[in-house]
């Protein structure tokens, strides 16, 4: 039966006046971290994309599962509708929003899930971990469904050990929802759901009897999950789109076709960059102090041990073998793996001194390395396929904000049509984020972009000015009908993001 008082009573029991300060504070340091200089970030092109569909949704119900069109979950275009209704005129600011909000729910499991396993000061240290961690810093800043992704990991991953424990239906209700909104967020949550399967390894060492009786409740208990996770999930084939969830999973996954074919073709090359990306987001050091806890863990509770590793060798092995495309963020869940080992590792080492400072040195680096993010992105701490894709290459797309500033402020004289280099997922989705209602501004994407297209549009200067946005093309051919308005540079590159206004040609009368 719930009881409110009872509840009350325990967090009086359990948590002082220190405690609740402590946790302010948490609070306090994990919105300081999150939220400042949260849109000056250049904007990633993908975000582009997941902004625009929030935008269409917002505008448009029967469009609410767009992002279906190219093969994506709808749970982080419905979750940044309220904030682009809180901040309409800062569509970039609420976008990141979304993933700030689902960090915080990550926050809020890392503490429970803590507490739950090790105790109060676990809990504790794990949330100072979560907030400090760049791996989490980042991507609880970017308008990407990744954060949303490491949520659902942690409260999968905790509700199945919950359930294992206590074998209560209620819990298994609980996360069956759980599970089934990790799965509108992402595929790849898929695999997080099958591995609790495994849960029933935290019964080893009981008698046999009772670890088979174990067993076969848990197993009922989930299938419970199954169930109510696969309904949730199947709110999707109210779409007619759905089917291109599956299509879009082969881009990033092998098919078992593929795969007996030839099953080594990726192999070699994800087995190196798994660990060196998961280990350099995360911060490189943390991962040492994960071994150790990982060790202490296998000395002091192996089930847990077992529970725990299966969720990194299982992955591995299947990112080994299946995944076509590796990027760091696909690997976020790793991240969260030696946070947990390694707050077991301060919260049992014996030498409490020597793990404070060891604890304290951790979180300084951390912050060093955290430092790019909120001042100065060019010299942030990125593998080199993220230093491309946020810092250096077309996908970062520095300058936008300011680019549609001026041609905002040119087209209160005359309105203003933009020809875009590149259309889904390119530099027209990213200048659409800064589009306001009320602009005289209309945006359209071309793929490619040539010449050709210069003479089309012709007839829009006797109404329009037209302005083109170069994000791909660096040089230009003389005597193209263009004149050259400003650049935007970005950092360690010589690629430009190119602003130019269409100018007048004579046209043959055979063509107009």
């Amino acid at each position: 039966m719930f009881d409110i008082y009872e509840i009350c009573r325990f967090f009086k029991k359990q948590f002082t006046r220190t405690d609740v300060l402590m946790i302010i504070g948490l609070i306090g340091l994990f919105l300081l971290t999150r939220l400042i200089n949260l849109d000056k970030w250049p904007i990633f092109s993908d975000e582009g994309i997941y902004i625009r569909w929030a935008k269409v949704a917002w505008r448009d119900a029967s469009w609410r599962f767009i992002s279906l069109t190219d093969g994506r979950q709808p749970l982080q275009t419905w979750a940044t509708i309220p904030f682009l209704k809180l901040f309409p005129e800062n569509a970039l600011l609420a976008g990141r929003l979304f993933a700030v909000t689902m960090g915080s729910i990550t926050l809020t499991g890392v503490f429970t899930m803590m507490f739950y396993l090790w105790g109060k000061r676990a809990a504790f240290l794990g949330a100072l971990l979560y907030i400090c961690m760049p791996y989490f810093v980042f991507y609880d800043r970017m308008a990407l469904v990744d954060s949303a992704v490491n949520a659902g990991f942690v409260w999968v991953l905790f509700l199945s050990i919950v359930m294992a424990r206590t074998l209560r239906l209620d819990i298994a209700i609980i996360l069956g929802i759980t599970a089934g909104l990790s799965l509108l967020a992402k595929s790849s949550a898929r695999m997080f759901m099958l591995l609790t399967v495994l849960a029933p390894v935290l019964y080893l060492g009981n008698p046999f009897k009772k670890f088979l009786k174990k067993n076969i409740n848990y197993l009922f208990l989930f299938g419970i999950v199954v169930v109510i996770a696969t309904v949730l999930y199947n709110v999707q084939r109210l779409s007619p789109f759905f089917h291109f969830v599956a299509l879009k999973n082969t881009t990033f996954v092998m098919t078992f076709d593929e795969f007996k074919s030839n099953p080594f073709m990726n192999f070699w090359r994800n087995i190196q960059l798994i660990p060196q990306y998961t280990i350099w987001e995360a911060g490189w050091f943390i991962f040492l102090f994960s071994v150790a806890g990982f060790y202490k863990l296998f000395r002091s509770d192996k089930p847990l041990f077992l529970y725990l590793m299966a969720y990194v060798v299982f992955p591995f092995i299947a990112l080994s073998f299946f995944a076509k495309v590796v990027f760091p963020r696909y690997l976020i869940h790793f991240g969260m793996l030696y946070l947990i080992s390694a707050t077991y590792f301060f919260t049992m080492h014996k030498a409490r001194r020597d793990a404070a400072i060891m604890y304290v040195l951790l979180i300084g680096s951390m912050i060093v390395l955290n430092l790019p993010f909120w001042f100065a992105p060019s010299y942030a701490s990125f593998p080199p396929v993220d230093r491309g894709q946020y810092v250096e290459g077309v996908s970062a797309v520095w300058g936008a904000k300011d680019l549609m500033e001026h041609v905002r402020k040119e087209s209160q004289q005359k309105p203003a049509l933009v020809l875009a280099e590149g259309n889904f997922g390119l530099v027209a989705d990213v200048l659409d984020v800064y589009l306001q209602e009320g602009d005289q501004i209309e945006i359209k994407g071309l793929w490619p972009l040539e010449e050709k297209h210069l003479i089309e549009y012709q007839p829009e200067l006797a109404k329009r000015t037209v302005f083109i946005v170069y994000s791909h093309r660096q040089e230009f051919p003389p005597g193209w009908p263009h004149e050259f308005v400003t650049a935007y540079s970005k950092p360690n590159s010589d690629k430009k993001l190119y602003l130019y206004k269409l100018t007048q040609v004579a046209i043959p009368e055979a063509t107009q």
